[in-house]
C-alpha cells in the first residue's frame, strides 16, 4: 500500500497514520462521498486465506452495531485482495498518545469514566468482548473532547489468525507495557480484568509520562515488584483508584461498570465508597468486642453505679453500631441506585442490545431493595420506598421490549437465525420479570364488546 494510490477503487490514500502488529491505518478520502475517513487494513502485506477472511467477518459482525458514544464504531467493512479492512470516522484530534505526560487530574477522571463506560458496554455483550489492547494509541479524542475506544472486536481467535499471516517479529498478542500480570502465567485466557489493568497503566502513563513498569508491563509485577508511586500533585483518591486498577490480583480490580461510577464520583469531587471495602462497623468490630469484654468485667466487679454506667455505654455502643451499619448500607444503596438510573438512561436510547442495560439496572434495583430492607431506621427505610416505583417503571419497559422481540420473531419467522435471536432476547427478559402478569393486566384493560 502506497501514498496517493486508490485502494479498492474507492479510497484515495493520503497518508499513513499508524502501523500496529496486525494492521495499517491510513487517512483516506472516500471518492464517492468526498469525506475523509480512517482506513484500517489488516494483514496488509500478506492478506488472509478463506478461513481467515471468514473468521474476520464473523468476529466483526458481533461489534458492527457498537452504538456507544465511547466506542469508535466502524462505518463499513469489506476486503480487497484478501485484505480485510474497516472504514472508520476520521478523528482530527487523533489519539491520546500525543498527550502522554500532559494530562491534568480532571483529564484523568474523564479518561477513566469514558473508557470504563465503553468497556462496560463491550463486557456486557453476549458473548463478552474483551479488548485485550487498551493503550493510548487505541483511545481517540472526539471533536467534542470525549474519549473513544478503537480497535475493539479483535478476539483471541482472530489475533491468532492474523499472527499466522505475519512474521514472528510481529507476533505480540497485545502491547506488553500495558499487559496485566496474569497474562504472563500458564493460563493466560483473556478476562475482563485484563482491560481494567491496561486502562490503569494507560492513565498512569498519561499523568506521569511513562507506564508503571516501563516496557515490561505486568511481567515485572508478577515477579514481585510493587506498584511504583504515582508522582505529582494528584489527589489521594485518584491515586488509590489507579492503584486498584493495577492490583496484582485481577479479582481485586473494579469491574468496568464500577470503575465508571467511581470516576463519575471522583470527577464531581465527592468521596468514592468502594463496594469491596469494609464498613466502619466491620473495621472496628474487634474494638467494640474488646470494649464489650472490658465492660463485662466492670459489671462483675462493680456495684449498681458501675452497672448503670455500663448500661449507658452499651446503649451508646449499640446506637453507634446501628449508625455505622445504616451509613454503610445507605452508601451501597445510593451507589447501586445511581448505577441503575444511569443504565436505564442508556437503555432508553434503544441502541442495539438495549435490553441488557435494562436487565442490569433491574438487578441493581433489586440488590438495592434487599439492602434497604436491612436498614435499622424507619426514616431511612421510608427514604427508599421509591425503589418500588423505579422497579415498576422498569418492568414496564422490559415488558414492552419483550413484546417487541416476540413480534419481531414472528415477523422474521422465515429467517430462522434472526427469529431465534429475537426469541432468545425475549427469553432473557421473561426469565427476570413476570410476563404473564403484564399480559393479564392488558387483557383486563381491553373493554368488552
Amino acid at each position: 500500500m502506497e501514498q496517493n494510490n486508490l485502494f479498492h477503487d474507492r479510497y484515495f490514500l493520503e497518508r499513513l497514520l499508524g502501523r500496529g502488529n496486525f494492521s495499517e491505518v491510513w487517512l483516506a478520502k472516500d471518492t464517492k462521498t468526498d469525506i475523509k475517513v480512517a482506513l484500517k487494513v489488516y494483514a496488509p502485506a500478506t492478506g488472509l486465506d478463506d478461513a481467515g477472511l471468514n473468521v474476520f467477518a464473523r468476529e466483526f459482525s458481533l461489534v458492527v452495531n457498537a452504538n456507544h458514544k465511547n466506542l469508535l464504531k466502524p462505518l463499513y467493512y469489506d476486503s480487497c485482495d484478501r485484505k480485510p479492512y474497516l472504514v472508520l470516522p476520521y478523528c482530527e484530534k487523533g489519539s491520546i498518545m500525543k498527550l502522554v505526560g500532559k494530562f491534568s487530574e480532571q483529564d484523568a477522571w474523564r479518561l477513566l469514566r469514558d473508557v470504563a463506560s465503553g468497556l462496560a458496554w463491550l463486557h456486557a455483550m453476549n458473548p463478552p468482548v474483551i479488548h485485550q489492547d487498551i493503550k493510548p494509541d487505541n483511545i481517540m479524542v472526539a471533536d467534542n473532547g470525549d474519549f473513544m475506544i478503537t480497535d475493539f472486536g479483535v478476539s483471541t481467535h482472530l489475533r491468532s489468525t492474523l499472527r499466522k499471516s505475519l512474521s514472528s517479529a510481529f507476533s505480540s498478542a497485545g502491547t506488553v507495557a500495558y499487559m496485566a500480570p496474569e497474562r504472563f502465567g500458564k493460563d493466560n485466557t483473556p478476562i475482563m480484568a485484563n482491560d481494567i489493568y491496561s486502562l490503569g497503566a494507560t492513565v498512569f502513563e498519561m499523568l506521569s509520562g511513562d507506564t508503571p513498569f516501563g516496557d515490561d508491563g505486568g511481567l515485572v509485577q508478577k515477579k514481585g515488584a510493587e506498584i511504583p508511586e504515582l508522582k505529582g500533585d494528584y489527589s489521594p483518591q485518584l491515586k488509590k483508584l489507579i492503584y486498584k486498577c493495577l492490583s496484582t490480583d485481577p479479582w481485586k480490580r473494579p469491574t468496568a461498570e464500577q470503575l465508571e461510577q467511581y470516576a463519575i464520583t471522583g470527577l464531581s469531587g465527592n468521596t468514592i465508597k468502594y463496594v469491596d471495602e469494609k464498613t466502619a462497623w466491620q473495621k472496628h468490630k474487634l474494638l467494640f468486642s474488646v470494649v464489650g469484654g472490658v465492660l463485662v468485667v466492670a459489671i462483675i466487679g462493680g456495684g449498681m453505679l458501675i452497672r448503670h454506667q455500663v448500661n449507658v455505654k452499651r446503649e451508646t455502643r449499640e446506637k453507634m453500631a446501628i449508625m455505622a451499619h445504616n451509613d454503610s448500607v445507605q452508601a451501597e444503596v445510593s451507589q447501586l441506585v445511581f448505577s441503575a438510573d444511569s443504565l436505564v438512561q442508556v437503555g432508553d436510547l434503544h441502541d442495539e442490545g438495549y435490553e441488557r442495560a435494562y436487565l442490569k439496572a433491574y438487578d441493581n434495583y433489586e440488590s438495592a431493595e434487599e439492602l434497604a430492607q436491612t436498614l435499622q431506621d424507619s426514616a431511612n427505610v421510608d427514604r427508599h420506598k421509591n425503589l418500588d416505583d423505579k422497579k415498576s417503571q422498569l418492568e414496564r419497559k422490559l415488558y414492552d421490549a419483550y413484546a417487541s422481540f416476540q413480534e419481531k420473531s414472528q415477523l422474521f419467522k422465515d429467517d430462522v437465525e434472526i427469529s431465534t435471536e429475537f426469541k432468545e432476547r425475549a427469553g432473557n427478559i421473561s426469565s427476570v420479570i413476570n410476563v404473564a402478569e403484564f399480559e393479564n393486566k392488558q387483557e383486563k384493560a381491553v373493554p368488552e364488546k
